[in-house]
């Protein structure tokens, strides 16, 4: 058995650098990039107006100014701007040769082909030209996760297929010859399929997916199969123990991978087993859906952002226990359902109850995950937000 330290850094060796694809940018959403994006023009392409109003000398006193024209957004400014004279502007607008400074609109009073601007407020309402970016400014470095806003700043620059990291494909097989489909009344001695949903969502919160899923019951050879299915990632979710119907690291062996651990120092989740075959990574996770969702947290989700490119989530806040179940120690490093909120200020954690890792009801509003050692803490906890 090794510890939960040891198991990340076996998966993090195990992660071979990725192939980079270009795609559009309706499906770079949640993307990696795999190199820098730089600016292709200067940004403003000119000195424009933040306001609207009117646009005067920079130099020029508070006073009576005739207005010589009009200048829309997406305009451009024929005249030069002479001492005594103001152009009415728009935001966004380019400002005339000789301009420098736009007054707000609020702050003029027009009569007929004259402006009385009374007072001139400090800021002078332009955007320099260049003063965002200049060509082969680099407005997105590689290693950027693409969210709206970098989206925005693509689409700005004209790079409408940017170059990212290929996104992993994952297969997931749910074994047990106990589990029957969701919309199914299960039949005495059998349970509703909750990983397969549970998995799906987990991954679709880092932007992988979709998940295809298949149930294969207790059949080794029909799992030894679906484990050849061509895929980065494989999740065999049970078949994790030592039980006579555990035939996840068997079905593996026999396609050729290597198993790299098989037992974690780990609660909930003792036999997570993860294993590779070539460039091709395979965990068995524990078939109770609480060792599903803190597998994932702790060692599954670490495989998935380094295939995808992302830097891994794992942060911990040392925070106040307020409230909630008692924690209980274990030998193991124990990682506990929380619900983490701001209450007076700060952040606190609040242990949920926790009978069972089969106890899908007590993962309701979880949102952290406490970490608990022996003895357990008092008062505070490490706590890993998810």
């Amino acid at each position: 058995m090794i510890s939960l330290t040891d198991a990340r850094r076996i998966i993090t060796e195990s992660i071979r650098s990725r192939p980079t694809v270009s795609v559009p940018l309706s499906a770079a959403r949640g993307r990696v990039l795999a190199e820098d994006v730089v600016a292709d023009a200067f940004y403003p392409s000119g000195d424009r107006s933040t306001m609207d109003g009117y646009a005067i000398h920079g130099d020029a006193p508070a006073g009576d100014f005739r207005v010589t024209g009009e200048i829309q957004a997406g305009g451009i400014p024929r005249q030069v701007l002479r001492a005594g004279e103001a152009v009415r502007i728009f935001t966004g607008a380019l400002v005339p040769e000789g301009a420098g400074r736009v007054v707000p609109q609020e702050l003029a009073r027009r009569s007929g082909d004259f402006v009385t601007l009374a007072e001139l407020p400090g800021p002078k309402f332009i955007r320099p030209r260049g003063s965002e970016a200049a060509p082969g400014t680099i407005v997105l470095p590689a290693g950027t996760r693409l969210g709206p806003a970098e989206l925005a700043i693509l689409a700005q620059v004209g790079a409408v297929a940017p170059r990212v990291i290929e996104g992993p494909s994952i297969r997931h097989v749910a074994t047990g010859g106990e589990i029957v489909a969701p919309e199914q009344r299960p039949p005495e001695g059998k349970i509703r399929d909750t990983n397969t949903t549970l998995l799906a969502a987990l991954l679709a919160d880092l932007g992988a997916g979709p998940l295809p899923s298949l149930r294969c019951g207790d059949d080794p050879d029909l799992l030894a199969g679906l484990c050849e299915a061509d895929s980065d990632l494989l999740l065999i979710s049970g078949g994790a123990s030592v039980g006579d119907h555990d035939h996840g690291a068997e079905a593996l062996r026999r396609r050729g991978f290597t198993i790299h651990f098989d037992q974690v120092n780990l609660r909930p989740g003792k036999p997570l087993t993860f294993a590779t075959r070539g460039a091709r990574l395979a965990f068995v996770i524990p078939g109770n859906p609480v060792s599903h969702f803190v597998c994932f947290h702790v060692a599954i989700r670490l495989a998935v952002e380094l295939l995808a490119g992302l830097p891994p989530a794992w942060d911990f806040l040392d925070l106040e226990l307020a409230g909630g179940e008692p924690l209980r120690p274990d030998p193991r490093e124990t990682y506990w359902p929380a619900r983490v909120r701001p209450e007076a200020g700060r952040l606190v954690a609040t242990p949920r109850r926790w009978s069972t890792s089969g106890d899908t009801f007590s993962l309701a509003g979880t949102n952290a995950l406490v970490r608990v050692l022996d003895p357990p803490p008092a008062g505070r906890a490490p706590t890993l937000l998810l």
